[in-house]
């Protein structure tokens, strides 16, 4: 695993934080030893009349085409989960490519690393933070 991919992951849902959810593509910020830091991406539309949170990264079509997903998605660096690299959170960490999705350009991770670096600098109780490594 490693930062910058695209994965598919058993992201943890806010009603049971610590336990594996639905098969999700999330984003690693980054690792530390056995654990990975995810951030949850949804695609849900967006309602245009309501302000994005602080931490929301929209991906128009065009853009998740790029990444090997097949419509827009809006990718939430509020909503993380820190997570064992087990089978039981990454259900494909053991088949050839591991779950990747996409490795994200060096620009986009730079760009995703700001926007978490930023919220958690000036806002960080708007982070969300789930995962039996929490």
């Amino acid at each position: 695993m490693r930062p910058g991919a695209f994965v598919r992951v058993l992201f943890p849902m806010r009603e049971v934080p610590v336990r594996p959810g639905l098969l999700h593509i999330g984003y690693v910020l980054g690792t530390a030893g056995d654990y990975a830091v995810v951030a949850y991406t949804t695609s849900q539309s967006w309602p245009a009349d309501t302000p994005l949170p602080a931490g929301a990264r929209v991906f128009d079509a065009a853009e998740a085409a790029r990444l090997n997903q097949s419509r827009a998605f809006v990718l939430r660096v509020d909503i993380l989960a820190r997570l064992p690299l087990t089978r039981a959170w990454f259900p494909e960490i053991e088949q050839p490519g591991g779950g990747i999705v996409a490795i994200a350009s060096a620009a986009l991770r730079t760009e995703i690393t700001r926007l978490a670096t930023n919220l958690a600098r000036r806002r960080r109780e708007l982070v969300d933070l789930r995962g039996p490594g929490v």
